[in-house]
């Protein structure tokens, strides 16, 4: 895996992980507990973007930029290498031109077996001629030496591998050595003496200065400010340096130096140079000019890696310039899109809230087709529909009880009925025919409301179901729905109620100069069946059973005996000791043909009230 793939393959695998922690955060709404939460998260996720984008296009971008200032350097050193060896295929051509052009002259000094003198002086001459020819020599065909240009008292030999391929009548040109003679790296070059093609007669040898030549050349190349070029040869020592003091330096153990040799490409590394000191060397292979060579030169070049790295730290300097000035951005628009986002929400909650106390017209004008938009169009038919319920309701709660009115809304109340023990009161006003007579239509539809809201207000107030009105009086059930176990008590309270509003209502009759009015109250507790009675286009939720029959014939008694609120037995029997009551004689109902007990309530007990 490359250094590219294995940056981007971390720091992806990074931002998953906490990117994965920031979806659970947000499933598990931990940012819920701060006020500004919808805020922090929309901060956090576009952040998160910012920076996951940013990272693996900024280490992307990094890498291929580092990849393309090593592929340039790489090219560079190409084009260098293959400018060194161009100059050393030609030096080695014109020296090998040079030999043969010696050898000719040469043999025909063998030929005619000159002396040792007159070789050397043809020799010196020769190597006057060209300064990098630092020394020539002539072997017989034993590989003895002949003659030298060199008059040194003992001449650099050429060694007996040179010699031994040289005779075999083919060109040899040794790898590159250090010459104790010339105190410098050498070329050797021996080429076969033959008179046309007959055997090899002997060799001329040339020690060959090219070390002068690539040291001229690599001192002309430079790679940015600081970086320079240098080539090794085979063992690792340098040939060529624009530094003359580093010449012959064994470098072999530089990383560069190995790399070139294991890839045989160019390339580049980062490693110490030989001070210890962090460089950026890229390094080439070079064909080795030695005819038994094993290992090809090199040429280095060293540059500062701070120097080289400038335009990636300009470049990294400007990421993170940019990056900021996403995150920059970044706040801007989650600070943009989280009010535009909570400035509905809160709008919907103070209109949530607001429906909740009760009221019912407000409405909300957030407008659009977006979510905002549809949710706050439904939540304005909502309350249109609540408002219209409760118009419902209330105009419903005048004609049905109220109790009756909720349980039909919620659906509670179904077709049919059930056997229920209740309390039924009957309240009458007496003589009202009589009374009517002298009222216009008009005076007696407001007198009855005036009357019937007092009265049905007095029922009310005892949790009891008003079932109907019937002309001037109306019947009251206690205890309808199961909710009161005391529904005697509850309708002898209603009643008292009643009589009390009675003289509120005679004392405002008084002052008007109208004449009082009375009425009669029945009660009677029976079990009867209690539910919706009548056919499938109108019902009515009432009671029936003999139980309301009994309670109308009491109310009727009121007028026989001038009394106004009567209960049977079997509700006297409930009461207990709150109600101060008296026995009436006995006497038999309309319609029926048993006598019947019955009392008449006084009032209630001065301990029961308090």
């Amino acid at each position: 895996m490359t250094t590219l793939a294995l940056t981007l393959t971390l720091t992806a695998g990074a931002w998953l992980g906490v990117f994965a922690l920031f979806v659970l955060a947000l499933r598990a709404r931990w940012f819920a507990r701060f006020n500004g939460g919808f805020f922090i998260s929309m901060l956090a996720a576009l952040f998160g973007v910012a920076l996951m984008s940013a990272s693996v296009v900024g280490v992307w971008g990094y890498q291929a930029a580092r990849r393309m200032l090593d592929q340039a350097l790489a090219v560079q050193l190409h084009d260098v290498g293959g400018m060194v060896e161009n100059q050393i295929n030609r030096d080695m051509g014109q020296l090998q031109e040079g030999l043969r052009s010696l050898g000719g002259s040469m043999v025909d000094l063998i030929d005619r077996e000159a002396r040792s003198d007159d070789l050397g002086r043809t020799l010196r001459t020769l190597r006057s001629l060209d300064p990098c020819f630092l020394q020539l020599a002539l072997f017989d065909s034993q590989g003895r030496l002949l003659a030298t240009s060199t008059e040194a008292s003992q001449p650099e030999e050429a060694s007996r591998v040179a010699i031994a391929f040289s005779l075999e009548g083919k060109p040899f040109v040794s790898d590159a050595h250090f010459s104790k003679a010339h105190n410098r790296q050498v070329i050797y070059v021996g080429m076969p003496l033959r008179a046309g093609s007959g055997p090899v007669l002997g060799i001329v040898g040339a020690w060959y200065d090219l070390q002068s030549n690539l040291t001229a050349l690599v001192g002309s190349a430079r790679f940015n400010q600081s970086g320079y070029a240098v080539i090794v040869d085979g063992d690792g020592q340098i040939v060529a340096h624009p530094d003359r003091k580093r010449l012959n330096e064994d470098i072999s153990s530089y990383l560069a130096v190995q790399r070139a040799r294991e890839e045989g490409e160019a390339g580049a590394v980062t490693a110490p140079n030989a001070h210890g000191e962090l460089r950026l060397f890229g390094y080439r292979g070079v064909a080795n000019p030695a005819t038994l060579a094993r290992q090809p030169w090199v040429l280095l070049t060293e540059i500062n890696a701070d120097e080289q790295l400038a335009p990636l730290n300009r470049l990294r300097r400007e990421l993170a310039l940019g990056v900021l000035l996403v995150l920059l951005g970044g706040l801007v628009v989650a600070s943009q899109v989280s009010r535009s986002i909570q400035k509905p929400l809160q709008t919907l909650g103070e209109f949530a809230h607001r429906v909740g106390t009760g009221d019912l017209t407000t409405r909300l004008s957030i407008g659009g087709r977006d979510v905002a938009g549809r949710l706050a169009g439904t939540l304005n038919e909502m309350a249109e529909g609540l408002a219209e319920r409760d118009k419902v309701k209330e105009v419903f709660g005048r004609y049905i009880a109220t109790q009756v009115s909720d349980r039909i809304l919620s659906g509670q109340v179904k077709l049919g009925g059930e056997s229920r023990n209740v309390t039924i009161l009957f309240s009458d006003i007496r003589n009202f025919t009589t009374t009517a007579e002298q009222m216009t239509p008009q005076q007696v539809v407001t007198f009855l409301n005036d009357y019937f809201s007092e009265m049905v207000e007095a029922v009310f107030e005892q949790n009891g179901m008003l079932d109907k009105f019937l002309g001037d009086g109306l019947m009251a059930v206690f205890g309808a729905f199961g909710d009161a176990s005391d529904h005697p008590r509850s309708a002898v309270r209603a009643a008292l109620r009643m009589k009390a509003l009675l003289a509120k209502i005679n004392g405002e009759r008084s002052v008007a100069g109208k004449p009082p009015i009375s009425i009669g109250i029945g009660i009677h507790s029976d079990e009867v069946i209690l539910g919706n009675i009548g056919s499938r286009k109108r019902l009515e939720f009432t009671v029936v059973g003999d139980g309301v029959n009994v309670s109308s014939r009491l109310q009727e008694l009121n007028k026989k005996f001038g009394t106004t609120i009567l209960v049977s037995e079997t509700t006297f029997r409930a009461l207990g000791e709150e109600f101060e009551c008296r026995e009436m004689p006995d006497a038999t109902l309309r319609g029926r043909t048993k006598e019947l007990r019955f009392y008449e309530v006084l009032s209630a007990r001065a301990a029961a009230a308090v």
